[in-house]
């Protein structure tokens, strides 16, 4: 068997890198969905949105497979790497609240870093990519602790 050859019943054998890189994500038990797309338009930006590393959440209406397969293999790396804990390890992503999200724009591919390994998976995968890495952020969340006082008013 060559390189190029993969082992029936692999991920690898499957008919394109999408599926592929779905099959990833199920072998990894990383759930992915399309988003809700009520109110979504060709203008918004965001293109998936990982939650927790357990779970992905991509745009409905991204253009065609080879993006939506670049932007999954990013998200399969942020899967991976995004922690709620800040460890100060620069090869990590400090996701207190447990989401981050990727953007459609795209970046060219990292030497290291986010990005670097999700360019390495979609070329293995069978993209002929220059880069499957995209720009991201964590959301800021506020969190407040309802007031005491405010529960006994509820309840009068």
């Amino acid at each position: 068997m060559s390189r190029t050859d993969h082992k029936n019943g692999s991920v690898l054998s499957l008919p394109t890198p999408l599926a592929r890189l779905y099959g990833t994500a199920m072998a990894l038990g990383i759930g992915v969905r399309d988003f809700p797309g009520d109110g979504l338009s060709a203008d918004d930006d965001t293109a998936a949105v990982v939650i927790c590393g357990a779970s992905i959440a991509i745009n409905p209406i991204l253009e065609g497979d080879d993006l939506r397969a670049d932007v999954l293999a990013m998200a399969l790396e942020i899967a991976a790497i995004m922690t709620n804990c800040d460890s100060g390890d620069p090869g990590e992503v400090y996701a207190p609240g447990g989401f981050v999200v990727i953007t459609r724009r795209r970046v060219p591919a990292p030497e290291a870093g986010p990005g670097a390994l999700a360019t390495a998976v979609a070329r293995q995968c069978g993209r002929d990519t220059a880069s499957a890495a995209f720009e991201f952020y964590v959301p800021a969340f506020e969190f407040r602790a309802p007031d005491v006082a405010d529960g006994i008013q509820d309840m009068l």
